[in-house]
């Protein structure tokens, strides 16, 4: 199949880029790149190329070195933010997926991609992690490498979640982060492996703790806003159990209903607090699931309105968001009470941005805290 118009038009741009987007990824992070034997990002021949998440710019990073720039997965989000919408359509090689569920539509024009010669390039978690592990894995990507036969080349990116992580409001000094490929699952092998048998490689040559990581290298991340941020992906306090409460400033964390006090380091560890890792810290809070749903969050955030007939959002103004009595209630600029069990396609893109569908018409809200609370009152994938 040929390459389309649009296809060469991109290639064109994305390579005229290149030397500008290295110099760039160069400046924002120290990148350590190990290519194990079997490895060629050069060849002309279509493979799927997988990766973990674990911050914002490893979209970026992991493609760098291929010859042929991947068609990528991404939010369609991205497609209606002004500050992206151009770039996602008319330069890189970007096909939208709504996030958290099957898109035969995003399937279909995977496998066009790669009939018309190009690699792609899967996040297969679906989302950058919160909490610096690799978690939940689409099993539809699975499906996908069993369909195309195709390598399936890997890479495992380590040391990226401490040097940006996703929740953070503040900025890190000697960001650095190791990429590891590997050609994972040759083409000649995947006839023979099931599906499960292929979520299986998948899973384990993508697993990474970050925190782990950091425990043997120990690269320090110095900054003056370490913890800030922390309150969009930890809801419950260690010591009281209670709600809502964690508030933090500078490199200090605070429990508002205990008082009790921690702060992060230089290493991205919590110190003081019961939990010196996020990872630990979640699976903790993960036990008070009840305990969240019944109880009262409230923050602010700006509202819009996905359009699904154009390409852009609908701003609709500055709304308090408020959870309580197993319903979502806006005010301000907006007002409805939505509850939740009528809710569905949940997902937090970014750093707090909240969307979900309710009465066919999709909702996005820019949250200034509690984002993971007001998630997993949502839903409980993630």
């Amino acid at each position: 199949m040929k390459r389309r118009n649009i296809d060469k038009r991109q290639d064109f741009l994305m390579n005229l880029a290149r030397p500008f987007v290295r110099i760039w990824m160069n400046k924002d992070t120290k990148r350590i790149v190990h290519l194990d034997e079997g490895v060629n990002l050069r060849r002309k021949e279509p493979y799927i190329l997988l990766s973990n998440h674990t911050f914002l710019f490893d979209v970026i990073h992991v493609p760098l070195l291929c010859k042929k720039v991947p068609f990528i997965v991404a939010s369609q989000v991205l497609f209606k933010k002004k500050s992206t919408r151009f770039l996602v359509t008319h330069i890189a090689h970007v096909i939208a997926k709504s996030k958290g569920t099957s898109d035969t539509g995003t399937v279909r024009e995977l496998i066009g991609a790669v009939k018309r010669g190009y690699p792609i390039l899967i996040f297969p978690e679906g989302d950058t992690t919160f909490y610096g592990e690799t978690n939940y894995i689409e099993e539809s990507t699975m499906k996908l490498i069993k369909k195309l036969e195709i390598d399936v080349i890997t890479c495992n990116v380590k040391g990226g979640y401490l040097s940006k992580p996703r929740w953070a409001t503040g900025k890190r000094k000697n960001r650095r982060a190791e990429f590891t490929y590997e050609l994972t699952i040759p083409k000649e092998t995947i006839k023979d492996l099931t599906v499960d048998d292929i979520n299986g490689i998948v899973k384990k040559a993508l697993y990474n703790n970050d925190y782990t990581y950091q425990r043997t290298h120990m690269i320090p991340h110095p900054g003056k806003t370490l913890a800030e941020g922390m309150e969009n992906v930890v809801y419950a306090c260690p010591f009281c159990e209670s709600i809502a409460t964690i508030k933090t400033e500078g490199n200090k964390i605070q429990c508002t209903s205990c008082g009790h006090e921690g702060f992060v380091d230089s290493y991205g560890f919590i110190q003081d607090f019961k939990y010196d890792n996020l990872i630990d810290w979640d699976k903790f809070q993960k036990n008070y699931q009840d305990q969240l749903k019944n109880s009262t969050i409230k923050t602010t955030g700006d509202l819009f309105f996905l359009n699904p007939e154009e390409a852009h959002m609908d701003e609709i103004g500055t709304v308090n968001f408020e959870y309580k009595d197993h319903s979502f209630c806006i005010s301000g600029a907006y007002e409805e009470i939505i509850p939740i069990q009528e809710i569905s396609n949940a997902i937090i893109t970014l750093r707090r941005d909240f969307g979900f569908l309710y009465q066919n018409k999709s909702y996005l809200v820019k949250l200034n805290q509690y984002s993971a609370a007001f998630l997993r009152i949502a839903q409980n994938k993630y």
